[in-house]
């Protein structure tokens, strides 16, 4: 099918915003980015960090299962054309606090990566101990080493998609969105603010709205769908980043859905971050505050009782992460009903940066209307009854 060339706007110059703006230009629109800042992503995008998850573990949503392997070819391919290796394929640790039963996160994983082929590595609380020392293995009676996974440097992967955006002649202009403009029911372009308070308008024949945590405030009419979220994220200093290193001290999530705990093997520079992958809280993106002491003081009773040699680490950092959360646990991906030529791309929900390979095709698909096995997931839905992705505190 022959392809219109189109005038995109793309609002959001995150990890959904580069890689949708790449991939339309590089199907022959002509895209325009954007976005409170044009010399990268931006200092408050959620991707914007040293570190985030790959995984394909899902628990027994084999969707996610898949879109996960899928996404991991890429990965592993971005790793070959770009200069530096950005994705860390070092595997993925899981550890469950109780023994494996049916329904859990963690069985439940395991089950479905034997049944799509892959071979996880199970182990008991005395092999952990052996494999694995940091760990306190009385607390983890099993778990299994995910053969397919690792971390990416999240905002050095956002800035390369820009770049590479710039090559295929994505344009960038500074500012922030105040409104979508319409003729009538079709999306014409924006309305935004420049940077010196002066307000412009900048036509489109499609805008994406790709603005993550942002996206309810930009679009009012998604309030009681998408919220923004704040989550903390805490950096430790370790002496000697060879200890908290893979293969002893890979990527891990430690009995995630029952207490939220995930975390990174050290960088070179000693930094070890620590996420919690909890219920957060309903936070302003443009004023999300500070890590809380309570939550310090969470944090720093898992490390004595999980990881007793980092009792003591000292803090050298915090950032509190924002979720666009939705209602149900799944991304937000499509034209929005009412407004024609508004594509939304957004609802990461916590876990939607390792989609990134494939975002880029999703948005392109919803936004040419061509048929994508991906998008009845993500697509514009009716609120329903809430839940959450599996790995997620499911308290």
């Amino acid at each position: 099918m022959q392809r219109e060339c189109l005038d995109v706007l793309v609002v959001g110059a995150g990890a959904f915003g580069a890689v949708s703006a790449l991939e339309l230009a590089q199907r022959g629109h002509q895209v325009t980015i954007l976005d409170r800042t044009t010399i990268g992503p931006h200092p408050s995008a959620s991707s914007n960090d040293i570190s985030k998850m790959i995984r394909m573990d899902y628990g027994s949503d084999i969707f996610y299962h898949e879109l996960a392997d899928y996404s991991l070819d890429i990965w592993e391919q971005w790793n070959e054309e770009w200069p530096k290796r950005l994705y860390h394929p070092e595997r993925f640790l899981v550890l469950a606090a109780k023994p494996f039963e049916p329904g859990s996160f963690e069985f439940e994983s395991e089950r479905v990566l034997r049944q799509r082929g892959y071979t996880p590595e199970r182990f008991n609380a005395a092999q952990l101990a052996a494999k694995w020392p940091a760990w306190n293995a009385s607390l983890y009676p099993q778990g299994y080493l995910s053969p397919r996974g690792g971390w990416a440097e999240s905002g050095a992967v956002v800035s390369r998609l820009l770049e590479s955006g710039r090559t295929e002649g994505v344009h960038f202009i500074q500012g922030a969105l105040d409104e979508v403009l319409s003729k009538g029911s079709q999306v014409s372009g924006v309305r935004y603010r420049e940077r010196n308070g002066s307000m412009n308008t900048l036509t489109a024949d499609r805008v994406v709205v790709a603005a993550g945590a942002w996206t309810p405030i930009l679009l009012p009419w998604l309030e009681d769908t998408l919220k923004p979220v704040a989550q903390p994220i805490i950096h430790y200093e370790v002496e000697d980043p060879s200890q908290w290193q893979s293969p002893i001290f890979p990527p891990f999530a430690a009995d995630t859905s029952g207490s939220g705990w995930y975390g990174f093997p050290s960088l070179q520079d000693g930094r070890l971050k620590l996420g919690h992958h909890g219920n957060g809280r309903v936070a302003d993106p443009d004023s999300r505050g500070e890590v809380s002491k309570e939550h310090l003081d969470h944090a720093r009773s898992f490390l004595r009782s999980s990881l007793p040699k980092l009792s003591d680490v000292p803090v050298v950092g915090t950032r509190v992460c924002l979720y666009c959360d939705t209602f149900d646990g799944d991304l937000w991906i499509g034209e929005d009903p009412e407004r024609s030529g508004l594509i939304v791309a957004a609802g990461g929900s916590g876990h939607g940066f390792k989609f990134t390979p494939m975002i880029g095709k999703i948005v392109g698909d919803a936004l040419e209307k061509r048929d994508n096995r991906w998008l009845y997931r993500f697509d514009w839905r009716e609120r329903g009854k809430p839940r959450k992705e599996a790995a997620r505190l499911q308290l």
